[in-house]
């Protein structure tokens, strides 16, 4: 492939793979009205602590209980569906300073790490996202409330609000919480609705501040870690989206011009390039997860999570040999018409790169939305003429090293039975579990880099 220098390279990175659980099918329509008790508790505790949904009842509410950490295995956490890993888009804003939009993604990264907000010091933070499809959740939470030195304190009120109705319209509120800062590490202040409703926008408030003293009531710094959300969603649909010639911008900078990105979409696998980098990824409902390397870099590694909304439109983040993440917008662009693969457009490659398919919460049990992304391996496999093929499970680090290992081997084994049922010969296909033993991304604290690590590998003979 012919691939020319052009400009400097800020690539984004982001990787997702999905251990969600399954969703009951609810009309996004529809409001649902009820009301909602809500207990709130600050527990220190692991941040494996978890509830469990009872069944579904006929008004199209869920009820949901508390349980304990024995529930569920100590090595595994529950998926945190208000990530941008997990499809969750930033829509807008109201209370941050010019420039912060990058802080509100950041609050739905999976990572727990403080970060100082500057807010315009007239009004509450109101921050609006959009999940990917239908969410209900039964868990919110929120880690490490702490103090740093110097002038800034960490937000105190904090109420999360769901609508099924729009980013404008229709909001309940679902959770309220009056933080308190933790002592020991770990601890986390989480909030149980009795009830809760289907929705397809959240809206986050964030007022006042723990250690507000008096005459510093208008303060403009303060902190705030991540609004966790955990429940059941329905599956996606597959997003076609994923094909075009954009300028990929800096999301706080889209004044400035960025760097042309091509990709191709062939049902659930997309090729392209982002300047020099060479783009291989899975699309699984609204998500395609990929990587990528810089062939003029020595093929220096990238990886990348694009999100569509249901107009088409793509956010992406994007991370660069290594790096943190940072949002990216795709923009449609006239002057960028061309890339430096347009006229060597790289072929889809199942060998020797990372798929990923989507499974059920600690299961091996293949999610719908991966159909797609099993039928185009085999097709490619098929095509290739290969007749040796090992299929490796990946993890992401979180858990023990045993846990790990058996899961990685479950999941190999799942994708396996799933080819050699489309009639790939069994003889021929052996699946592989190396755990968390070879992560693409460390230290992968945050939910991008860990659905990045959770893959599958083909090596093909």
């Amino acid at each position: 492939m012919s691939i020319h220098r052009m400009g400097t390279i800020l690539i984004l990175l982001a990787l997702v793979v999905g251990a969600c659980s399954g969703g009951d099918s609810t009309d996004e329509g529809s409001a649902a009205t009820s009301t909602t008790t809500l207990v709130a508790a600050t527990t220190t505790i692991p941040a494996t602590t978890s509830t469990t949904a009872d069944s579904p009842v006929d008004d199209g509410t869920t009820t949901t209980t508390a349980t304990t950490v024995a529930e569920l295995p100590d090595e595994v956490e529950r998926v945190d569906l208000l990530t941008f890993a997990q499809g969750a888009l930033f829509v807008d804003q109201t209370g941050l300073a010019t420039g912060s939009a990058g802080r509100a993604l950041r609050m739905i990264d999976g990572d727990p790490q403080e970060l100082t907000i500057t807010t315009d010091g007239a009004e509450p933070v109101e921050l609006i996202y959009k999940l990917p499809s239908t969410t209900t959740f039964d868990r919110f939470a929120i880690p490490n409330v702490v103090e740093s030195p110097g002038n800034v304190t960490f937000f105190k009120t904090v109420t999360v609000s769901g609508s099924a109705e729009g980013a404008d319209r229709g909001f309940q509120v679902l959770a309220e919480f009056e933080l308190e800062t933790h002592e020991p590490d770990q601890e986390m202040t989480e909030l149980i609705p009795d009830v809760v409703l289907p929705v397809r926008w959240v809206k986050v408030d964030l007022a006042g501040g723990i250690n507000i003293v008096a005459g510093d009531e208008g303060r403009t710094n303060l902190e705030f870690t991540e609004i966790i959300g955990n429940g059941t969603q329905e599956e996606m649909p597959l997003s076609e989206a994923f094909t075009g010639v954009w300028d990929f911008r800096l999301t706080e900078r889209l004044d400035l011009p960025g760097l042309p990105l091509e990709l191709q979409q062939t049902g659930a696998t997309i090729t392209g390039c982002l300047d020099t980098i060479v783009i291989n990824g899975t699309v699984n409902g609204r998500i395609a997860r990929a990587t990528g390397v810089d062939v003029a870099r020595g093929d220096r590694p990238s990886a990348f999570i694009f999100v569509a909304d249901e107009d088409d439109s793509i956010q992406a983040i994007w991370s660069e040999n290594g790096g943190v993440f940072g949002a990216r917008s795709v923009v449609a662009d006239p002057d960028v018409t061309t890339t430096p693969c347009s006229d060597d457009p790289p072929e889809p490659q199942f060998c020797g790169v990372a798929v990923y398919v989507n499974f059920d919460f600690n299961s091996a049990v293949i999610r719908p939305e991966s159909a797609q992304v099993l039928s185009d391996l085999y097709a490619g496999l098929v095509a290739g003429g290969y007749t040796q093929v090992s299929i490796e499970g990946h993890t992401s680090t979180e858990g023990t090293t045993e846990y790990n290992q058996d899961l990685s081997e479950r999941r190999a084994r799942a994708v396996v039975d799933d080819l050699v049922a489309r009639g790939f010969p069994a003889g021929n296909i052996a699946a592989v579990g190396k755990g968390e033993t070879e992560p693409l991304l460390s230290p992968d604290t945050d939910e991008s880099s860990r659905s990045l690590n959770r893959r599958v590998e083909i090596v093909c003979g």
